[in-house]
Parts: structure tokens; sequence; C-alpha cells
């Protein structure tokens, strides 16, 4: 591609043919498949290219590749801890390398890299809403492929895998935010139900009949929602909160 235009253009593009689609892991894998695709075939010399994301035990991985030779570098970089796109997350900058022969920020994992028959690498931090979320990649097999303005249309790239992970992050977190409500609200209306007919049955009040619930739950070993839930669900039995 010839200018940093057409690279926008692209873009644009791939977050119009994204947007409004419903956001899962599964979609934002295609998403992130999309753009890495899209970044390996825009940038003169590349042969493969990937995303490594955090995953829910802290540990880093590859969330997408182009090749199984993306992925064998990547699961390099992650055995031993080093390489340039952990490098790249761990700072939030671009990380070029022109040669991995003569490379030696990372002693081990570059001479491995090039024995695979890789020689360029360029990684660029994945940044959105103040977060660095991961980190894409690009490699060639030729020495000296990448220059500052491959960096900056690699970063750009980075920017666009960075929103889609963060707005599936973000929509994961609002669905277990409102799991976590509709669970907080069905506790509360079926103990009101269960208290309500503790009142009814033993002629007490409001507050005698949470106590006595509280008090059967304990002497059960069960949660005091798990007691309600079985009070409302068979209300004709009459000795399911007995007096006290």
């Amino acid at each position: 591609m010839s200018s940093n235009r057409t690279v926008g253009d692209e873009l644009a593009a791939v977050h119009a043919r994204l947007a409004g689609i419903l956001l899962t892991e599964q979609t934002v894998h295609s998403a992130l498949q999309l753009i890495i695709s899209l970044a390996r075939d825009t940038l003169p010399g590349s042969v493969g290219a990937g995303v490594t994301l955090m995953r829910r035990d802290g540990r880093p991985a590859t969330s997408a590749a182009t090749d199984p030779e993306v992925e064998a570098l990547d699961r390099l970089q992650h055995g031993l801890e080093e390489g340039p796109c952990l490098t790249a997350w761990a700072t939030s900058s671009v990380v070029r390398v022109d040669d991995l022969t003569t490379e030696d920020r990372w002693p081990v994992w570059s001479p491995r890299a090039a024995a695979i028959g890789m020689r360029s690498v360029l990684s660029a931090p994945m940044e959105a809403g103040g977060t660095t979320w991961g980190a894409v990649k690009v490699y060639g097999a030729a020495p000296n492929c990448y220059d500052e303005r491959s960096a900056e249309v690699l970063r750009r790239f980075g920017a666009q895998a960075a929103i889609f992970t963060a707005n599936v992050q973000t929509a994961e977190a609002t669905q277990r935010l409102s799991d976590d409500l509709t669970d907080t609200l069905h506790s509360r209306d079926v103990i009101a139900v269960a208290r309500g007919m503790v009142m009814a049955r033993r002629g007490m009040d409001s507050e005698r009949a949470y106590r006595q619930l509280v008090q059967l739950a304990r002497q059960s070993r069960i949660p005091l929602t798990e007691l309600a839930e079985r009070m409302v669900a068979s209300p004709v039995r009459r000795d399911a909160a007995p007096d006290r």
C-alpha cells in the first residue's frame, strides 16, 4: 500500500465490517484475525502476524495468528518470558528488530527465532482506554523489512485491535454485573416471600420472622436464600419454619 491514507481507509473498512456485531470472545477472535491478516498483507516483507493477549490466569497467550510459525515463535516468547512482543507490551512502545541474527536484547529467543527462519520483527502495543491489552506483531523472513513508517502503521493496527478487545471486556464485565444484580434481586425477593410466609403462619412481625429464618438457616447449615427457596417451593408445608 502506498499511503497512510490507504491504511486508514482499510482500518475504517474493518471497523465498519465489524461494527454492531454481538461482542463475544469468538467474534473478537474473528476481528483480531482479520486485523492481523490485513497487517501482514499491508506491511511489505511480512510472512506472518499475530496477537498476544493476557489470559484469565494472568499469563500471555496467542489469541490470533496467521501461521503456525507465528504460534511457535509466540510460544517461545511466552515460555522463555522474553521477546519483542512481551517487550512491546511491557513498555507500551513499538519494538523493531532489523536482524535477529545480530539481536542481543533477547539472548535466548532471538537465535531460536532466527533458526525458525525469521529475520525481522515489528511489534506494537494494543492500547485503548488507558490500558495495554496486549501486543500485535509481524514477522519477516528477510532482514531490514521494517522502517519508521512500518512502525506507525502497525501502531495503528494495534490501536484498532485494542478497541475490539476493550469492547468485549467491557461487554463481559457488564454482563457479569447484570447477572450479579439479577441474583441479588432474586435473593432479596425470595427471602421477602419466605419471611411473609412465616409472618402469616406464626403471627410474627417482620423483624422477628427474619431472625427466625436466619436462625433456621444456620441450624440447617444452608444459605438463607436456599432455605427461602425451599419454603417458597413447598408452601403447603407447615413445619418449614417452626416456632422457636
